[in-house]
């Protein structure tokens, strides 16, 4: 064993400098994220609110991925010193003029040589890493999302040199601080490996054993910690560093080339007919103008909708909205929707419900959070197979909140969560007027008290209508959050836990609704109630979020409650798409847009749901709802739309049926992929 280990050693010898050359780096790349983490965005906000939650991972995934980097080149530099000592031994076989000294001297050069290139190769590589994280950085500061081939192909052009330049001048963070970073990491990385060279060396030689056994086990500390004690996807999502976003633009995403000029008509065709099918009217019509950037969503209003006297007295109105979106709410655990679950875990959400417009049907476009959030908001279902919140926070999307700002209306988002989490905070500062979050009102206790006092005592008051937008957290995963839990509660099975953070949630959402009902303003407000999304229990086989499309994650609530809406309990088939068009309904403003979604109080009937799930994908149409792995044939399911529990697939005996609507549902998916990966 000894001996193996002497062998190891020696097969790395010439590489031993690359291990001090990894740790200066290393330390390099911590001070990045630091100065990443721990300071505001250009805007003036933090980066993150809990750079506590991030620094420790950022620490560990770069720790591993150096080490990856090491082991790579420093078995081609093995590989590579005994390719040069094997031709060492050759010529000194072969060269009858070389004198046994000399010929060592010769070897030993060529060892020496190919140690130096790769050391030089191994620092270059690293100096480039560098520079790109450093670019990463500010890309994620100023735009929200990751340095990628195709941001770059985005921002090409010399104009975004200079845009760059007057990002950098007027950060109200540190102005100028990036110009200094820029300069001065390289020759700090250096100093740093000078440092370690004087402190790792002894007279006895360099200590490359102890090193590498402390390395061996810090790596296997950092991947347990990361990927097993303390994980999280957003986390994850948001530290991925450039080497890993590199690799994935070239070999991991299944990208798609875009569709071909043939495709792109004939989906159009196809997706336009559809949509016109299920309005049941002529008062919107596709436009090719060039202000829709050839998207095939791209419709505007038609003269009579604009002069529509419906439209003119909600304008007039100038009505208020509060939209309160529900974490984790499943239909198949709210009351109303499922009287068979009893105690009904959400009371009073059902005695709204009995006096609201409620649609029985309505299901989430996009898995999780962000996708629910950023659906609702834009009308269209969440990206495929692309983290949209990160991966396109640099393209132009417009919402329904956008629209309401750019009219007069004072905008806000409030989040018990934090929304820089997931780099939700970076879509909301898009569209909305103001967000508000902080770490001491993460409970929907404190939380929807600090709303119903600033909606009561600042929005209303401010003269103009509002739009005040709140996201709950007590009813997240695992079911635990819920403040006051006994330990008995939180031991019971998760399907039992939920009920008990579902009816907390439901308490506080009454506490809100109780504190401004009374308000005079309030007879002028809609109130709108939803899901972000659902979450599998087992149902359907299914106990993971990223497991399936059914009902299960999929089936949520929604109810508007509001002036001149008469209590409906509606089982047209709908989705968090058709919420976007809705709320500019109620408002009275018919606008160009990219919608995906209909009017939910129009007179004609017919609905569709649309949705991504983490690989799946679902689509409601003609009283039947097919769900199936996206742009793949391995799994298929269809169900009648009034099983909402989905217990009976007719997907083998309504073999047409079925196929028809995969074909339609593999069209809308692709049309909608398209359009949020080009935007207005």
């Amino acid at each position: 064993m000894k001996n193996f280990i002497q062998k190891i050693a020696k097969f790395f010898e010439p590489s031993k400098n690359l291990v001090l050359i990894s740790l200066a780096f290393w330390i390099t790349h911590i001070l990045l994220r630091i100065m990443l983490l721990f300071r505001s965005n250009p805007y003036g906000f933090p980066f993150v609110s809990k750079p506590d939650w991030f620094i420790f991972h950022a620490v560990c995934i770069d720790f591993m991925w150096i080490c990856n980097a090491l082991v790579v080149f420093m078995v081609l530099g093995g590989i590579a010193d005994k390719i040069a000592s094997s031709k060492s031994t050759n010529s000194r076989n072969t060269d009858t003029r070389c004198a046994g000294t000399e010929c060592a001297n010769t070897g030993s050069a060529r060892v020496s040589k190919v140690a130096k290139v790769t050391t030089i190769a191994y620092t270059v590589f690293h100096s480039v890493i560098l520079l790109f994280t450093l670019l990463d950085n500010e890309v994620q500061r100023f735009l929200g999302g990751h340095l990628s081939f195709g941001l770059m192909d985005t921002y090409k052009d010399t104009s975004s040199i200079a845009m760059f330049y007057d990002y950098v001048a007027n950060d109200l963070s540190v102005p100028y601080l990036q110009f200094v970073v820029l300069v001065s990491m390289l020759p700090l990385t250096y100093g740093l490996y000078k440092l370690l060279v004087k402190h790792y060396r002894t007279p006895e030689g360099f200590r490359l054993k102890k090193s590498a056994i402390a390395m061996v086990i810090f790596y296997i500390a950092s991947y347990l910690f990361v990927y097993f004690i303390w994980t999280g996807h957003a986390r994850m999502t948001k530290l991925r560093p450039v080497v890993s976003l590199v690799y994935n633009d070239l070999f991991v995403s299944k990208k798609v080339a875009g569709l071909t000029e043939k495709d792109l008509v004939a989906y159009r065709t196809t997706y336009q007919n559809l949509w016109q099918r299920v309005e049941g009217d002529s008062l919107w019509k596709f436009s090719d103008a060039k202000e829709g950037h050839g998207l095939p969503l791209y419709r505007i209003p038609t003269e009579a909708l604009l002069k529509s006297e419906k439209l003119a007295t909600q304008r007039e109105m100038k009505p208020n909205f509060i939209l309160v979106l529900m974490e984790s709410h499943r239909g198949l655990n709210t009351g109303f929707m499922n009287p068979q679950i009893q105690p009904s875990p959400t009371p009073f959400l059902d005695s709204i419900a009995a006096n609201s417009h409620v649609w029985m049907r309505m299901h989430t476009s996009g898995v999780p959070t962000t996708g629910g959030v950023l659906s609702t908001h834009l009308g269209i279902p969440h990206h495929s197979r692309l983290a949209q919140a990160t991966d396109l926070a640099h393209i132009s999307l417009p919402s329904f909140v956008s629209v309401l700002t750019e009219n007069g209306y004072s905008t806000h988002y409030m989040s018990a969560a934090d929304p820089a989490w997931d780099n939700l905070g970076v879509w909301m500062a898009k569209w909305y007027t103001a967000e508000h979050y902080s770490r001491e009102r993460e409970d929907d206790s404190t939380f929807m008290d600090h709303a119903a006092q600033y909606v009561r005592d600042t929005l209303s008051k401010q003269g103009k209508p509002f739009l005040a937008t709140l996201m709950t957290r007590s009813n997240h995963y695992p079911f635990n959050f819920a403040a006051g839990m006994t330990d008995d509660e939180k031991a019971r099975p998760l399907q039992e836990r939920i009920n008990v953070t579902m009816n907390y949630a439901d308490r506080q959402l009454a506490h809100f609704i109780r504190a401004i009902q009374n308000e005079e303003w309030y007879k002028n407000t809609y109130v709108i109630i939803m899901a972000d999304h659902g979450f599998p229990l087992g149902e359907n086989g299914v106990s993971t979020m990223n497991g399936g499309g059914f009902s299960n994650i999929s089936w949520i609530p929604f109810i508007i409650h509001g002036k001149g809406l008469e209590p409906v309990h509606d089982t047209t088939t709908a989705a968090q798409i058709d919420i976007a068009p809705t709320v500019l309904e109620l408002a009275g403003f018919a606008v160009p847009n990219i919608f995906m979604g209909h009017n939910l109080l129009r007179d004609h009937s017919a609905g569709l749901s649309l949705g991504a799930y983490s690989g799946y994908s679902a689509l409601g149409l003609d009283n039947y709802r097919v769900v199936s792995k996206t742009n793949s044939n391995d799994e298929v399911y269809l169900f009648a739309d009034s099983d909402m529990r989905q217990e009976c697939d007719l997907a083998k005996t309504e073999f047409e049926r079925t196929a028809k609507m995969h074909a339609m549902l593999d069209t809308l998916i692709k049309i909608s992929d398209y359009s949020l990966e080009h935007g207005l």
